[in-house]
């Protein structure tokens, strides 16, 4: 083995010395080294530095011969004209690497380029309106007895006239309430469709001149003036209307808090994705205000609406912000004072309210983190690319150290070899960046259908080329400056002898360790994911949710009549084959609650209630639902006061301070201003997602709640079942609509955007580990074909082939190891904080760590052993002939 001057006096000589002196100065004092190093090795070191100090002398120092040379241009025209040639010339050449760069700078970038559009529509949302800037919601949130309850935008009707009139600085208000109910459209011809419609929102008539929705027919501007008018979106018009024109027609709307017949007074588009609202259809919110509910109070006791406030012009939100809590001493303290509390209220710009997670009763939303996430991974997937090209580029120095040295002999100084190799890293980033395009966008349907929102590559915005040329620079940078630098610091005598080392070895197997490690991350996250998942839909959720039918209750009948029809709809249903329990309530498993209330016992004060969820039942809805009573017994129609008692369960049990079920038997409790006797304690059930802990909840009885339908089915005869109940639905109901859905379904569909998170997340890993398979391919390939010649002599000398397959696989396994071990504990951090956000979670055992860990191992060894095996096995006579 050969012996290497002295590193320092080296590494200085190389720091001072001019560089069209510097090779043949090296080369005569390591020339002279070598032949001293046999008689004494000590003194040949000494006596080199000693070389070295002599040649610090002006004619050989940099710094006094910078301006005695006109500067070198390395990007005239014919230069690059060269390098173009010369960069394809090497593509072409190597075929095989270069396509492996390729294909993986390509995945890299098209993966990014997915994750980047993604986060960019999420972060979007509610910007495409003309007032953005000026258009804020209410957010509200209660403090008793020093405690903060959580905060939500549900307000008062009464609360945005109060501040239109109270501030200057506002310029409208608007108001929006959630509705559902049965439209029904009768034709000329006397035919009629009736759908149920979820989408209803009651808004007042500024809504349309706040924010900016699209119309196709109509005048927006006042198309919400008159009370009988309705506004639609383009889906509805086509779903009752068809092709014909949706302006004038007749709609009437029955089921909801807004009956009544109603004219279509414009056709907006559908509303884009990157909306919060999510309606279909509009009625103006006179309709709402004129309802039972609401036309009996002052518009300050009913904490349902949402209400968004437009400033004016240049008006700043803290200066808003600043007269609120004044407001709010005046209007709303007093509502509350009873339990010693106070309201405070925020400001929420609209553009935020998608990326703030967290408020009660809100619309669904995305968790920044997540976006964060998503960030990491494409950074991720975009560094492992670009470690492949470092790696195989830096590979494959040794042998492309001789065009290097011969350039070097004939004039070629270093800035213009690095401009070499930089350029042909930009043609190989180029040709990436395009086939990378194309990939992305045919793997955008794939994340629509993951996400369920249509994403699609905007070529006509500038961010998209400010992107794509953005990544092309950092590409060429990041992937192509190591192995510039690296390539063209060979020395002649070192290339021209075969000698020259292609950078350190070490940093080849810190970037190879980085991908493993990444790698590993990334499928430890998703096997973490999926398995909170499978846990939060296996886990027993407190009741029986399997097989369970839930059907619409009757919009169109008054409510006595809708009460008789289901009660013979329930003694009728009960005897077809196959139905097992009946019951109907005002709400199932998944949704809302009907309403909610402060509970506390009669004989506490106060500042001791607690919120509780209330849901109204009849009395078969225990039964159906399976779930167990700890203490008492269920409604009993038969008995009047049982009727007016109510059921809790274990979380209401410790919420109002009871410490046993039969404790609170009998005792009174206090829901807002209504008193009740507890008959009965129900063990704690999973009402939502297990995200959200027990919460109290309190249940109401009467005889039918014409609301929803839950029937309990047998096994063998479902879908028989499903018809004959929609037979005897459509002859009792023959207004209605008989639409119907499985609890199950619809109950896990609060899982949604969990396995949203899951999908998205395995797909980018397994472009991660597809790209670091390429690259782990390209470079034991390349590994192999330099220990050909040792592996020859090996097999002469009677090595096995199963000994040779561990001679070269042993460094990549080394590699996972070391990778594991500084993955493992970020895995750890990252998959328990995550694991935070939920109520209910899976543990971290051993096998979240030691899958993905195996797994990288099997995968490794499967790509790296194509290629070990085809070297191990070639004949010795053939790589040692010409030895």
């Amino acid at each position: 083995m050969s012996v290497l001057p002295p590193r320092y006096p080296l590494k200085f000589l190389r720091w001072f010395c001019r560089e069209d002196y510097l090779d043949e100065v090296e080369g005569d004092l390591t020339e002279l080294f070598e032949k001293q190093l046999d008689q004494s090795p000590v003194a040949a070191r000494w006596k080199f530095a000693g070389c070295v100090i002599r040649y610090l002398r002006p004619e050989y120092i940099k710094f006094f011969h910078r301006s005695r040379h006109t500067p070198r241009s390395y990007l005239s025209l014919a230069m690059i004209q060269n390098y173009l040639m010369l960069a394809f010339r090497n593509l072409w050449k190597r075929a095989t690497f270069s396509s492996i760069n390729i294909l993986g700078l390509a995945t890299g970038v098209a993966a990014c380029l997915v994750i980047l559009h993604y986060i960019d529509f999420e972060t979007r949302y509610d910007t495409f309106h003309t007032r953005t800037g000026s258009l804020y919601r209410i957010i509200r949130q209660l403090h008793k007895e020093g405690e903060a309850m959580g905060p939500t935008p549900k307000t008062t009707y009464g609360l945005g006239p109060a501040l239109a009139e109270e501030l200057p600085e506002v310029e409208t208000y608007i108001r929006t309430h959630e509705d559902a109910g049965v439209l029904t459209y009768h034709s000329s011809t006397g035919e009629f469709q009736a759908f149920h419609e979820n989408h209803i929102l009651a808004v007042d008539s500024t809504f349309l001149q706040a924010f900016t929705f699209s119309s196709i027919e109509g005048n927006t501007a006042t198309a919400l003036d008159a009370p009988n008018n309705i506004v639609i979106t383009h889906a509805i018009a086509r779903k009752y209307f068809g092709n014909d024109e949706a302006l004038g027609k007749t709609l009437q709307l029955a089921g909801g808090r807004m009956k009544g017949d109603y004219t279509v007074a414009a056709v907006l588009e559908d509303i884009p994705q990157n909306s919060h609202f999510d309606f279909t259809i509009l009625v103006p919110m006179h309709n709402m205000l004129a309802s039972r509910q609401y036309s009996q109070e002052d518009g300050w006791g009913w904490n349902n609406f949402q209400t968004y406030l437009m400033l004016r012009e240049n008006i700043s939100r803290d200066v808003a912000l600043r007269k609120l809590p004044d407001l709010c001493h005046r209007y709303l303290d007093p509502k509350v004072k009873e339990i010693n509390g106070r309201i405070e209220m925020d400001l929420q710009p609209v553009h935020t309210i998608h990326l703030t997670p967290g408020l009660r009763h809100d619309v669904e939303t995305v968790n920044p983190q997540t976006l964060y996430f998503f960030g990491v991974i494409g950074a991720f997937i975009l560094f492992i690319a670009w470690i492949n090209y470092i790696n195989l580029s830096t590979a494959r120095a040794l042998e492309r150290a001789r065009e290097v040295s011969i350039k070097k002999t004939i004039g070629a100084i270093r800035g213009e070899l690095v401009m070499q190799f930089l350029l042909e890293s930009f043609v190989i980033n180029a040709i990436a960046l395009v086939l990378a395009v194309g990939l992305a966008t045919l793997l955008m349907p794939a994340l629509a259908g993951v996400t369920g929102k249509a994403l699609a590559f905007q070529f006509n915005d500038p961010r998209t080329w400010i992107t794509l040329g953005t990544l092309l620079a950092c590409g060429t940078l990041a992937s192509g400056l190591y192995p510039a630098f690296v390539l063209s610091s060979f020395r002649i005598t070192q290339g021209l002898k075969g000698a020259g080392r292609p950078g350190r070895f070490s940093l080849r197997q810190g970037l190879v360790v980085f991908q493993f490690a990444a790698s590993l991350i990334l499928m430890a996250g998703t096997l973490a994911v999926y398995r909170q998942i499978d846990f939060m839909q296996s886990k027993d959720k407190g009741m029986q949710t399997d097989q369970m039918l839930i059907v619409a209750g009757p919009g169109t009948l008054p409510w006595k009549e809708a009460r008789q029809q289901l009660a013979l709809f329930k003694e009728e249903a009960q005897k077809i084959p196959g139905v097992d329990a009946i019951t109907t309530s005002g709400a199932v498993p998944g949704q809302e609650h009907n309403w909610g209330a402060s509970i506390r016992q009669r004989s506490t004060p106060a500042g001791d209630a607690r919120l509780c969820s209330i849901v109204w039942i009849d009395p078969d809805f225990i039964s159906t639902y399976d779930i167990d009573i700890v203490s008492g017994k269920n409604f009993d129609p038969r008995i009047r006061s049982s009727m007016q008692s109510v059921i809790i369960n274990e979380a209401a049990l410790s919420a109002l301070g009871f410490h046993t079920a039969e404790e609170a038997l009998q005792q009174q409790i206090l829901m807002d201003r209504d008193t009740a006797t507890i008959t009965g304690v129900l063990k704690n059930y999973h009402w939502n997602s297990l995200r959200q802990a027990h919460v109290p909840f309190l249940f109401l009885a009467d005889t039918i709640v014409p609301r929803t339908i839950s029937i309990r089915l047998e096994g063998g005869s479902i879908q028989a079942s499903t018809e004959a109940i929609g037979d005897l639905y459509k002859k009792l109901m023959p207004a209605d609509p008989y639409e119907y859905q499985f609890l199950d379904d619809s109950f896990n569909a609060q899982y949604k955007s969990d396995r949203q998170f899951g999908n998205i997340f395995g797909v980018f890993a397994c472009l991660a580990i597809a790209i670091s398979c390429l690259g782990l391919w390209g470079l034991a390939a390349y590994t192999t074909s330099l220990k050909l010649k040792e592996i020859g002599v090996r097999k002469v000398l009677g090595a096995s082939i199963g000994s040779i397959l561990y001679l070269l696989c042993r460094q990549f396994l080394l590699l996972i190891g070391v990778a594991a071990v500084l993955a493992i504990p970020m895995v750890w951090w990252g998959v328990d904080r995550w694991l935070q956000g939920f109520a209910y979670r899976i543990g971290l055992p051993w096998h979240l760590f030691v899958v993905p860990v195996v797994a990288l191992t099997g995968i490794t060894l499967l790509t790296v052993s194509m290629q070990v095996i085809k070297g191990a096995t070639v004949n010795p006579v053939k790589v040692l002939r010409s030895e």
